[in-house]
């Protein structure tokens, strides 16, 4: 994990994790991710976390954290590059919180709603699913 007191700004092709707490995030057909997955909410800021210096179990361990404040499961995480953000005109910023120093938000979206959906589908055409270790998969 990066170190809170030295937080360096994301680098072009860092990897970033999305992690998904709607199983409709995912196509069970062929275990891709879906669009919406990337969509941002209203404030316009789509959460990431940041692989930097983090083993996968502490980026796992973050989304797990992430999915009991939620009162969700966590069905899995979409791994995508910095740069594909970048290359669809967002900007990935280091925004460290409480319990996540890889902290990051994806902004730059657009307001209209038809250009977000567009935007998304290129982040998840690009992203990678990593399903959750063993121990927290849920049953389909």
């Amino acid at each position: 994990m990066l170190d809170p007191s030295d937080v360096p700004d994301v680098g072009h092709d860092e990897l970033l994790a999305r992690f998904i707490y709607q199983s409709s995030h995912i196509r069970p057909s062929d275990r891709t991710v879906k669009p919406n997955a990337f969509l941002p909410p209203k404030n316009l800021l789509c959460s990431v976390t940041r692989h930097l210096q983090a083993t996968d179990d502490e980026i796992w361990t973050i989304g797990q954290c992430g999915a009991l404040e939620r009162g969700a499961t966590l069905y899995g995480r979409a791994d995508v590059r910095s740069q594909v953000c970048a290359d669809a005109g967002l900007v990935v910023l280091k925004v460290p919180v409480k319990g996540n120093v890889n902290h990051a938000d994806v902004s730059g979206w657009p307001d209209d709603k038809s250009e977000q959906k567009m935007i998304a589908q290129e982040l998840a055409a690009a992203a990678t699913l990593v399903d959750p270790p063993t121990a927290w998969q849920v049953a389909s």
